[in-house]
Order: structure tokens, then sequence, then C-alpha cells
């Protein structure tokens, strides 16, 4: 009974601490990018979203401190991760590449700096970062479109260290991330 009580103290913990996170507005943060109404993309099997906030990416900070410092240091530093990942179908194919042109038409121009970009016959990735006042960037957005297969609109908001952000894709899994990383080698190998 007590292993029981145990739980439900932590789950309601949890549960109210999402529910004060879910009140801060991250959309004034300088590293935010708003990608629209993306529900519209739902019309395959494959559909992920990933909204991790401040809040939890702090208590995953303190769990995985003495195991990976390294780790704790990058999550402490953030204040969110929002991962939309669709399944390409013939009925969103376009709509997701147009939206994606707009992203990055919005971004250029602005306080972000495009660093990747690769158009290929089935592929398109676009990797922006936005520095802040210190060494840091606090923003980072990737694009990405691989047919077949998905397409994922990623922002990162807060203190980000590019070098630890593969780190950061194998601990929540954000496959498109490692795709930066890959499109990065081939860029620098075709050089």
């Amino acid at each position: 009974m007590k292993t029981i009580t145990k739980y439900l103290t932590v789950l309601l913990f949890l549960f109210a601490l999402s529910l004060t996170a879910q009140q801060k507005d991250f959309t004034k943060e300088p590293g935010y990018v708003d990608f629209g109404e993306l529900a519209e993309f739902e019309t395959g099997e494959a559909v992920t979203e990933v909204y991790i906030d401040e809040t939890l990416l702090q208590m995953v900070a303190k769990m995985t401190k003495e195991k990976e410092p390294e780790m704790a240091d990058l999550l402490n530093g953030l204040k969110l991760v929002k991962v939309n990942s669709y399944e390409i179908s013939d009925e969103n194919e376009t709509e997701i590449l147009n939206r994606m042109e707009s992203i990055a038409q919005k971004l250029n121009g602005t306080k972000w700096q495009k660093m990747v970009r690769r158009k290929a016959k089935d592929e398109t990735v676009y990797v922006f970062v936005r520095t802040g006042n210190t060494e840091k960037f606090t923003g980072l957005v990737v694009l990405a479109f691989d047919k077949p297969g998905e397409a994922a609109f990623i922002n990162i908001v807060g203190d980000i260290d590019l070098a630890s952000i593969g780190k950061l894709s194998n601990k929540f899994d954000i496959p498109a991330l490692n795709k930066m990383n890959e499109t990065e080698e081939k860029d620098s190998l075709n050089e």
C-alpha cells in the first residue's frame, strides 16, 4: 500500500509541475519559433509530438547529473524542446514542403542564422540557429523532409551548445537532430 501511495504522490507532483509549467509563455523567448498549425499534416499513420518544457528538462537534468554531468549541464540551459514529426504521404507532401519553405524564408533576414540548407531529390533539410549575448545559441530550428519517410519540425529554446546536441538527440530519441549531424558531415566531405 505504501508503494502505491508513493507512486500516486509522485504522479500528482509531476502533474502539478506540468500544469505550472504549461502556464509559462515560451513564445516570448528569443529562440522560440511558431510553426503555425501543423495538425493538417496528420494524414499518414505516424505522428509524433514531443513537448518538453523547462520544468521537466530540469527534472531530467537532476536525475542524470551524477552519471552524465555534461547532459545535465545541457538540459539545465534549455527551456523548451518541441518536436512535431509526420509521415509523408501524397496528401501532405506539397503542403509540408511549402510550410518548411515559408518558415525558412521567415527566419532568413532576421536574427536567425542559416547553418545548413540541403536540397536533394527527396530530401530537404534546414538548420537555423539564433545567437544570444553568450557563446551559446538561444534557439535552434531543424526542418527536415525525407521521402519516403517523415518530415520533422524541431525547435529547441534556451542556451544551446551545438557540440552537445547529438547527446540530446540520443537522450530523447529525436532522429532529425541526428540527420542534422549527418548533413553537416556530408557537406564538409563535399567541400
